[in-house]
């Protein structure tokens, strides 16, 4: 059997490569890449990929691999947009701060702002350092990237076929399985976790759902809610529930100590392969 998963960047669909892959006998995982990199001749095999227009994994790359590479089942991924923009945020620094350092310090301070004082910082302020050209971009830049990603999803998922299936990470931390498992065929394995050798790139935040409700202010629900609604009514989520938390509390160890951490880690794979490399650099 061949199965594909798409979704967005910070989406759930790492875990949940493992998770279905567990539930086949002798079956490849294959994470990332661009579409078609790892197909092959397996007995089972699952590829997750996910949408990006930066890194070129567009939608119209995607629908020429489908073109040439039958799947037995196809599955996109979708998480509430909220959750994923803060995710996103935090998750920026995972390749380290080289060449931008002025702007990950500028970054990292006001999310120790915003940790001491949840209300004193927008949440779209804190989008505004976190881009590829130049910082800080203003609002309305940062808001246009975001407006035009989720219009290309709309626009994907508006027209799948019933051969696809949406599953929602909401509902994979939920164990909400029945449907997912009927259309499979088979029961994945809900406890598989992520490969230690695959962790060595990640660091694990909150496995939850709702946290934007900590980080997002009333000024942010007035400008994200125009923009993510189309996305959360096609999906399924409540497009009236935009509530903040009336005491919004931001723990540093899912905030700036997590930003820190995935640059610690950055730094010791970085120095972990250049001494894996050093003895074929020294007979070179």
């Amino acid at each position: 059997m061949k199965i594909l998963i798409l979704g967005h960047g910070k989406s759930g669909t790492t875990v949940f490569l493992f998770k279905v892959a567990g539930g086949l006998p002798n079956c490849k995982a294959y994470p990332g890449g661009h579409p078609g990199k790892y197909v092959g001749d397996y007995e089972n095999a699952v590829y997750k990929h996910t949408y990006n227009e930066r890194k070129g994994r567009t939608f119209d790359a995607y629908m020429d691999h489908f073109a040439e590479i039958d799947y037995d089942r196809k599955i996109w991924m979708a998480r509430d947009p909220r959750d994923v923009a803060v995710s996103q945020m935090l998750y920026r620094w995972h390749k380290g701060h080289w060449g931008y350092t002025k702007q990950y310090r500028a970054h990292l301070e006001l999310v120790q702002k915003k940790e001491r004082d949840p209300s004193s910082v927008p949440f779209h302020n804190l989008c505004r350092y976190t881009g590829y050209d130049g910082w800080p971009i203003s609002t309305e830049e940062a808001l246009k990237e975001e407006q035009f990603c989720y219009q290309q999803m709309c626009d994907f998922v508006e027209n799948l076929g019933n051969d696809w299936f949406i599953f929602k990470y909401e509902d994979m931390i939920e164990k909400n399985l029945d449907a997912l498992h009927e259309y499979l065929g088979f029961r994945i394995k809900d406890e598989a976790e992520i490969p230690a050798i695959k962790q060595q790139a990640k660091v694990a935040r909150k496995k939850a759902s709702g946290d934007w409700r900590q980080w997002f202010t009333g000024e942010d629900v007035k400008l994200f809610k125009p923009l993510y609604a189309p996305y959360m009514e096609l999906i399924g989520y409540d497009c009236d529930d935009w509530n903040i938390s009336p005491e919004a509390k931001i723990e540093p160890e899912f905030a700036s100590l997590y930003i820190k951490g995935l640059v610690r880690k950055n730094t010791l794979n970085t120095l972990r392969s250049f001494k894996l490399l050093r003895p074929f650099i020294k007979s070179s």
